[in-house]
């Protein structure tokens, strides 16, 4: 990785913690669930340099992320990591394969529904030793398809405001 590119991870990895951190403050009523204000840091690194750098952003953000809120290897922990993945993964794989490939809007709903729909899984898997709670899951894709829509909406208006040209599905 040349000295651009690490510069350009570390500064996006910087905002990403710092959004994370800040959003851990803010009240919500169901535990675990975040609004997604760092997403908009994944979701602009994605469209704007690649799935490479998006996903050292996410890992970092997340790591840093809990280890500064002191709940590193956490259920937390393991829930934000494996959402995180699973999100990125799927704003990868719909930006890259659907046809026509998604909009950044789009891209962003799929990854908060999938970031929703595999930390479920991650929560009955640790705390019921079994199936998802099918009562939740409905709940928390209609929740996170909104969150998505939200976040893709506020990255996309970046993303233009500060002049990215989104980068090919195709990298």
């Amino acid at each position: 990785m040349d000295a651009k590119r690490l510069s350009r991870v570390g500064v996006l990895s910087a905002c990403a913690v710092a959004a994370y951190v800040f959003e851990s403050f803010i009240p919500v009523p169901v535990p675990w669930a975040r609004i997604g204000i760092s997403n908009v840091v994944v979701v602009i690194t994605l469209f704007g340099f690649g799935f490479t750098e998006a996903l050292l952003v996410t890992l970092v953000r997340i790591a840093a992320g809990n280890l500064l809120l002191g709940i590193m290897l956490s259920p937390s922990f393991i829930m934000s990591m494996a959402g995180g993945v699973a999100a990125l993964a799927a704003m990868g794989l719909v930006r890259r394969h659907a046809v026509p490939p998604l909009s950044v809007v789009g891209a962003s709903v799929a990854g908060a529904v999938a970031n929703n729909a595999v930390q479920i899984w991650v929560f009955a898997v640790l705390f019921t030793g079994g199936g998802a709670p099918r009562e939740l899951l409905g709940t928390f894709i209609i929740l996170g398809a909104a969150v998505g829509f939200a976040t893709g909406v506020l990255s996309a208006m970046l993303l233009e405001k500060v002049g990215l040209e989104s980068r090919s599905p195709v990298e």
